[in-house]
């Protein structure tokens, strides 16, 4: 398997838990329509991402998942902290 590959899934992945962790964020703290966006957006950047899962052994799925759904979970929230706190301000 090249390894271009596994990290072209590594990039899409960690966009993929990025864009659901806003989307999550959005449904509570948006409007019906931005929400209704960002999870059209979501689910069908998810089809993307279970292209890549099916190319990919089953090992390097588990693994990609598993290290961007922790890394991108933390910089998701992180970024979307410091959005809140300019919004604040």
């Amino acid at each position: 398997m090249p390894v271009q590959k596994i990290i072209i899934y590594f990039v899409v992945s960690f966009i993929n838990v990025f864009l659901h962790i806003v989307r999550s964020i959005m449904v509570i703290k948006s409007s019906k329509a931005k929400a209704s966006a960002w999870n059209a957006v979501c689910y069908t950047f998810s089809a993307v991402v279970i292209k890549f899962i099916s190319e990919v052994d089953l090992w390097v799925a588990i693994a990609v998942q598993a290290i961007t759904n922790y890394i991108g979970c933390y910089v998701a929230m992180w970024y979307s902290e410091k959005k809140l706190e300019k919004k604040e301000k």
